[in-house]
Formats: structure tokens, sequence, C-alpha cells
């Protein structure tokens, strides 16, 4: 009886310590992570360079699609790049290529995988292979959160729309890229045309360089 005392008395005190212990360190949050935390919305800018591109040299910027944020993304990218001194003509040595890419309703759901009910739970009452169809004990919907469950409801959509700016630039003569960068956002807190307006200039402030994914703030 007395050995039974003390193994519950160790028991009990290792818990207690365990309890007291500090949280283990998680892993550092990624921009969009810390985004959200704080509120804010970001976008996620990098760039690579292959070989350099002479200032004030001529591009030919255009695009494979052509819907009206990508001639849009197309103007802004010109204009833009005239700002910076480059020349643009249909004849140019380097030819640009401009894709923008709108997913709407990208989710927080998105990558987490989901519990569902299985199809066999070891008894003939859990068991919809065995039970009666309309059976209230297998209508129940414990764990599957597609249709919002009791363990772990569905969520509203928080998500934003993911919206990503590509730009390619090629050497004509040898067919070979030159520089390629990309700027992307997942939120709703700032409408699209004014991401276009501010995602366009941050990822042309570096260009014909390298960056590695790097924030930047939307407003």
């Amino acid at each position: 009886m007395g050995m039974r005392t003390t193994w519950t008395f160790l028991a009990c005190s290792a818990f207690a310590l365990l309890l007291g212990q500090p949280a283990l360190a998680q892993d550092a949050p990624t921009d969009w992570e810390q985004a959200s935390i704080d509120g804010n919305a970001v976008a996620i800018v990098s760039a690579t360079t292959y070989t350099p591109i002479a200032p004030g040299a001529a591009l030919d910027v255009s695009s494979a699609d052509n819907s009206e944020l990508a001639n849009d993304t197309v103007e802004l990218t010109s204009g833009t790049l005239k700002q910076h001194g480059f020349t643009i003509s249909r004849d140019a040595p380097y030819a640009l290529d401009v894709t923008t890419v709108l997913v709407r309703g990208v989710g927080q759901e998105q990558n987490v995988p989901r519990a569902n009910q299985g199809t066999t739970r070891g008894d003939g009452y859990t068991n919809p292979e065995n039970a009666a169809p309309g059976d209230d004990l297998t209508q129940g919907n414990f764990f599957d959160n597609t249709r919002g469950a009791f363990l772990s409801p569905a969520e509203p959509q928080r998500g934003g729309h993911l919206l990503r700016v590509s730009l390619s630039v090629y050497d004509r003569k040898s067919g070979l890229y030159v520089w390629r960068g990309m700027i992307e956002r997942d939120s709703v807190e700032v409408d699209i045309d004014s991401s276009i307006q501010q995602m366009v200039p941050a990822l042309l402030a570096h260009f014909g360089k390298a960056l590695p994914p790097t924030a930047i703030p939307l407003k």
C-alpha cells in the first residue's frame, strides 16, 4: 500500500512539473502569418537575375492573356519602366512577358486536412454499411466538417483572393531568361485595383536585381 502511494505521489509531481514548464518554441510565423496576426495586408515579392540588363534598355512588354486585368498590368508595367528610364518598343531585343493571376476565395482551410467519418466504426450501430438508411445514429455529423460538425464545425470563409503578378524577361536573340520576378498577395483588406497599383511598382523597384522573398505592406 505504501509503494502504491509513493508511485501515485511521484506521478502527480511529474505531471505538475510538466504543467509548469514553458511552452516549446514554435517555428517563427511566415510573413503572411505575421501579417494576419497584426491585421495588416502584405504582398510577398521575390526576383531572380541571370544576366545584367543594361540601364535604359529597350523592352517589348506584352501578355498572352487579353483580360482587362492583364492589360492593366501591362500598361502599368510599361509606364513604370519608362519612369525608370527604360524604353518600350515592339522591336526591342528584350521581351517582357506579363502574367497576372487572380484566384478568388482562397480560404484558411485550403491546406488543412479534413477529418471525415470512416465507413466502418466497429459495430452495427455506427457502421453505415449495416445500418438502415436514415438511421439517426449514422446521420450524426460529429467529424465531417465539410457540412459543420460538433467536434470540428465548419468555419466561415475568411481567406482572401490570391493575386499574383509574374514578370519574365528573356533575350530574343538567345531565347534565354535574363530576369524573372514575382509578387503576390492573399488578402481581402485591399481591393484588386489598389493592389495592382502598389504591387507592380514594388516589384519593378527590383527590376534586373535578385531579391529573396520579402514582405511589403499594402495600404
